[in-house]
């Protein structure tokens, strides 16, 4: 064979063997490199510590995303399903959310201790069918005790709320079956708490029924004169722009944690604050902001800031 056509045929398949290193090279850097795709969900965190038997609010709760695959089936998912619940154990900040950790409200409002009011205390007196109003007292409703000792009679205690009945936390619905109770729980002040022992010690304790209708209109002639006190008073909010702080905020049909959300928005979300608040039971003061695809809803001051802040 020629020595010009030994030369050529070398230098093409020197040509060949580059290219197939130059590929193989290529396809091996391009493996090493990628990263298999993560699915990512998200699950509800607590933002700070929070102790057992507290009410979850928005405050107190955010989101995070986690992978997949590392998701138990009783994580929480969704901030609206811890709202309202209570923490039926101490939970750390950072904290996944879980439901067996959670407590429902109307599990809640059953148990005696968190119904008492804060700083008052839980006292049961003795009570026969005739001191116990014929066995017509209820949770929830309100007595006056009255003592007697010979004949010395009056009223000791005014206008007290009945915690429980017996066993009874709840009223009994008009299914459930009567049963003749013989204690009655009341809550007290501390003070008046040493009232009761005594007396019952020394006299005999009768209790006096308020009529609900009587209390429902007394609360709403208290409301109303209370609104119309401070009428002149309520600050009136100036439409401006504001921003919300947590990673994820919930905007709500009406101000009550209990209403039904309409938007969940992220943080430093910009909201148009518009001229009217309202103030729940608990207090809370919630805000009326339109969001940017002109939405109206409910959003509580808490969890939001003035823009120029």
């Amino acid at each position: 064979m020629k020595p010009k056509k030994i030369l050529l045929l070398a230098l093409f398949s020197g040509i060949i063997t580059t290219i197939l290193f130059y590929s193989f090279i290529n396809n091996e850097v391009s493996q090493t490199n990628t990263e298999p795709i993560v699915e990512m969900t998200q699950v509800i965190v607590a933002v700070e510590d929070i102790p057992g038997d507290k009410q979850i609010t928005e405050e107190l709760v955010s989101s995070k995303e986690i992978p997949e695959d590392q998701v138990h089936p009783e994580m929480i998912k969704d901030v609206s399903v811890a709202i309202n619940h209570y923490t039926s154990t101490d939970i750390k900040q950072g904290e996944i959310l879980m439901n067996h950790r959670m407590q429902q409200k109307e599990e809640e409002k059953k148990v005696v201790s968190r119904k008492i009011n804060e700083g008052n205390r839980a006292v049961s007196i003795d009570v026969t069918y005739v001191t116990g109003v014929s066995n017509l007292i209820q949770p929830e409703d309100y007595v006056d005790v009255v003592w007697s000792e010979g004949l010395e009679t009056g009223v000791i205690l005014e206008k007290v709320r009945v915690l429980a009945v017996g066993q009874r936390m709840t009223e009994v619905d008009s299914e459930g079956t009567e049963v003749l109770y013989q204690a009655v729980t009341l809550e007290l002040e501390q003070d008046d708490t040493v009232t009761i022992i005594n007396a019952n010690g020394r006299g005999e304790l009768q209790l006096t029924l308020y009529s609900r209708s009587d209390l429902i209109e007394e609360a709403e002639n208290e409301t109303t004169k209370k609104d119309a006190e401070t009428a002149g008073e309520k600050e009136t909010v100036t439409p401006s722009e504001i921003i919300t702080v947590p990673e994820n905020s919930v905007i709500r049909k009406s101000p009550n944690l209990s209403a039904s959300p309409i938007e969940v928005v992220t943080k430093e979300t910009s909201l148009v604050l518009l001229d009217k608040q309202e103030k729940d039971e608990d207090g809370r003061i919630w805000l009326q902001v339109e969001t940017a695809g002109q939405e109206k809803g409910w959003i509580s001051s808490r969890i939001v800031r003035n823009k120029e802040e």
